[in-house]
């Protein structure tokens, strides 16, 4: 009920029950008047009542005659008063308790929150608008409440994330400086071992370059600094282009490569660099976690949905469906009992940044040891 439509009915009870009380009361003075005293000696006709003089001084001769009459008359002024003030003060407090005591438990729930105990729920109201209040106001409580434990969960997580990247600098640092010394005392005697032993300083020294860029740009996109410059062009022409640089890493690694990019035109607004990025991460994880004897990799597009679907499937380790649902997290790293390494954040890189293109992505995988296939999409323009 609306707070104007509840003022209204107790305005009418506040009115009609002193009314109701008073003709009751009246009524039984009147009688016991007319027993008790002889009225019929006041001699009022009914022109008299009409003239106020003449009835105001028919009722003094009367009072006048039957003095013990005024206390009946006080004492039924005085029971009017009681009634009007008792019926008003009860219909008020009722009122106004209606009113206090939602009142009071938004009051409570606010002391709640500015403690810091966000476990309860504030309950409606009878009243709409208040109850309208103490939804938002319990919509409010669950926010704050998720914000509070989405700080603990992001605290928690960069704490790991400084453990994953302090564990995952010194692995290839420890390499680095093993290989120099390896240098310095002569052991590179050969210039065969020494190219060998440069370019495995070069490749721990991309390693790292790679680590702290990601971590550069997780951080701008967390921050929303990382710039975008968008630029038409067809999707399957940039992922084909994209993926000529990787056909001779597939090659030295042996990785069994199959190209299903489809020649039809999906255009759509990307940022080269950043896109690149994207499907960077995503084959290197490919590379990384495929099948280490016979490692296969496929790559596909397809348009659907008004938009294009770009497809990268494995044949390694594969993913659990428990953990489908948290890869994308931003310091999230598998089970580390299957030797997955890395610092968590090259796929929510690739989430915020595939996102900022308008499109999504997820993971697919049967399970454990059954490969794994990133989708991709965005939407065309146009489409």
């Amino acid at each position: 009920m609306k707070i104007k439509n509840k003022f209204a009915l107790y305005n009418f009870i506040m009115l009609i029950t002193p009314i109701i009380l008073i003709g009751v009361i009246s009524v039984c003075f009147l009688i016991i008047f007319i027993l008790k005293y002889p009225v019929e000696e006041l001699n009022i006709t009914r022109a008299s009542m009409i003239d106020p003089f003449i009835f105001s001084q028919a009722l003094g001769e009367f009072f006048k005659n039957n003095p013990g009459a005024v206390c009946y008359a006080v004492l039924w002024a005085v029971i009017c008063i009681v009634l009007i003030v008792t019926s008003t003060t009860v219909t008020t407090r009722l009122l106004t308790r209606s009113i206090e005591g939602s009142i009071t438990d938004l009051s409570r729930a606010a002391e709640s929150i500015r403690s810091g105990n966000l476990d309860f729920e504030v309950m409606g109201s009878d009243y709409d608008e208040i109850d309208t209040l103490c939804t938002s106001f319990d919509a409010m409580r669950k926010e704050l409440k998720y914000a509070n434990e989405r700080e603990k969960y992001m605290k928690k997580e960069r704490s790991m994330l400084l453990a994953n990247i302090s564990h995952d600098l010194k692995t290839p640092i420890t390499s680095i400086k093993g290989y120099i010394e390896g240098i310095r005392d002569g052991v590179a005697s050969t210039p065969e071992k020494m190219s060998r032993y440069l370019d495995t300083v070069y490749a721990k020294a991309e390693a790292i370059d790679d680590m702290v860029n990601n971590l550069s740009i997780f951080s701008k996109l967390e921050l929303s600094r990382l710039t975008f410059n968008f630029e038409q062009s067809d999707f399957n022409s940039f992922l084909r282009n994209f993926i000529e640089g990787y056909k001779i890493d597939f090659e030295k690694n042996g990785i069994r490569f199959t190209d299903n990019i489809s020649d039809t035109n999906a255009p759509v607004k990307i940022d080269y660099e950043k896109l690149g990025r994207v499907f960077s991460n995503i084959i290197d994880n490919a590379v990384k976690y495929g099948d280490t004897s016979e490692p296969s990799i496929e790559i596909s597009t397809f348009i659907s949905d008004g938009g294009v679907y770009a497809c990268v499937g494995d044949n390694g380790i594969g993913i659990s469906p428990d953990e489908l649902k948290n890869v994308f997290e931003g310091f999230y790293r598998v089970d580390s009992s299957r030797s997955i390494k890395g610092s968590g954040l090259g796929l929510g890189i690739v989430k915020q940044i595939v996102e900022k293109h308008g499109g999504k992505i997820w993971l697919k995988s049967e399970g454990v040891g059954k490969g794994t296939t990133a989708v991709v999409y965005l939407p065309t323009i146009g489409g």
